[in-house]
């Protein structure tokens, strides 16, 4: 099952991944002053992230296929995906999450 794991950068701020079983990232939370912050996002992810239509898939300059976690009837972005060569990747990692992101660990 995914586990969200906090990190803190050199800077001093704070953001989450949502961790594959296998090792590979699912999403990456914004960089926010207080750990709190993340922990609350991290919750927004849990609650948004069951919901299809939370997710807008993308394409990058370089032709890579990403997508974006929103936050429920607003515009604010609570995670990207890591770049995948294939729209069918997002869609596997987006399933993923729908599937697992209510009960993912947080460590």
């Amino acid at each position: 099952m995914p586990q969200f794991v906090i990190q803190e950068t050199e800077t001093g701020t704070w953001f989450y991944q949502l961790i594959a079983p296998e090792g590979s990232i699912l999403l990456t939370g914004n960089k926010l002053d207080f750990k709190q912050s993340c922990l609350g996002e991290i919750l927004s992810a849990r609650m948004n992230g069951v919901y299809q239509e939370n997710y807008e898939q993308r394409i990058s300059p370089g032709k890579d296929h990403f997508f974006i976690l929103r936050s429920m009837g607003s515009e604010k972005v609570i995670g990207v995906s890591e770049m995948y060569s294939h729209p069918e990747g997002c869609e596997k990692a987006i399933n993923q999450i729908r599937k697992h992101v209510e009960k993912a660990k947080i460590k």
